[in-house]
């Protein structure tokens, strides 16, 4: 079981659009038994796949601390089990930070479920704390979407310095590569084109070939409760979540 994590400081770069659609990317192409987890109190991927969360108790939160067994909370969605996230995640954030094994409990956690599946994919909330950290440790590899824009590209740096102290507590923890979000090299936008040139020479390799562009349909795909196969699979962002997502799948067997 390969758990990935798709992780960025700051919030409104695709992190809920990716891990969504690199999940149903897995499933779908890779024909793979893939389980994605809601980290965030929001609860945005949660409500991506149609799952009503008003009043939810039972979510990945409570998995987590061991209040509830993981088949009482799981829901599946077409071919993909989801562990939903919900406003009630934020009263246990003192519960899971108390804890003795904290920051790896997720890690541990999950555990009990390595058998049933193939890829973990977890959407972390924007910020450097808590529930990211615990994506980080529990993680084989993370990936960072990066919105095409300076105050992006300036939480990027901030990132990185951060989930380089994680690695020195989880060697096993690896950076899988960063990708470019709300971005076409076909369109003339200097700003845009200057701030991705100089993160893929600085990164070098780490900055992947895929890159999101802007695509109405990814948004109403997820409105609709649905991923952007099943919504416009011709659409652009169908097509771009494919390379992104075999892009990822050759750089984990590599």
């Amino acid at each position: 079981m390969k758990i990935i994590s798709i992780v960025n400081n700051k919030g409104g770069v695709g992190k809920t659009t990716s891990a969504q659609s690199i999940a149903a990317g897995l499933s779908k192409f890779a024909n793979a038994r893939v389980l994605v987890i809601d980290l965030d109190a929001q609860a945005s991927l949660t409500k991506s796949f149609g799952i009503h969360h008003a009043g939810l108790k039972k979510d990945s939160g409570s998995f987590i601390t061991g209040e509830y067994e993981f088949d009482e909370i799981v829901k599946r969605v077409g071919d993909i089990d989801v562990l939903p996230g919900s406003a009630e995640m934020i009263h246990r954030e003192d519960t899971i930070k108390s804890a003795p094994v904290f920051p790896f409990n997720l890690k541990i956690a999950l555990e009990k479920v390595k058998d049933r599946y193939d890829f973990v994919i977890i959407d972390c909330p924007p910020a450097l704390y808590g529930n990211t950290r615990l994506a980080l440790v529990s993680c084989h590899q993370y990936y960072v979407p990066l919105q095409a824009e300076f105050l992006s590209y300036e939480g990027l740096r901030n990132f990185l310095v951060y989930s380089a102290e994680i690695k020195k507590i989880s060697p096993s923890t690896n950076l899988g590569g960063v990708f470019a979000t709300r971005y076409n090299p076909k369109i003339r936008k200097k700003i845009s084109h200057e701030l991705i040139m100089a993160t893929r020479e600085q990164l070098g390799e780490v900055f992947m070939e895929a890159y999101i562009r802007d695509n109405i349909a990814l948004s109403e795909a997820q409105a609709n409760g649905t991923t952007i196969f099943d919504y416009a699979p011709q659409s652009n962002g169908a097509e771009d979540y494919y390379k992104l997502t075999k892009e990822i799948l050759e750089r984990i067997n590599n």
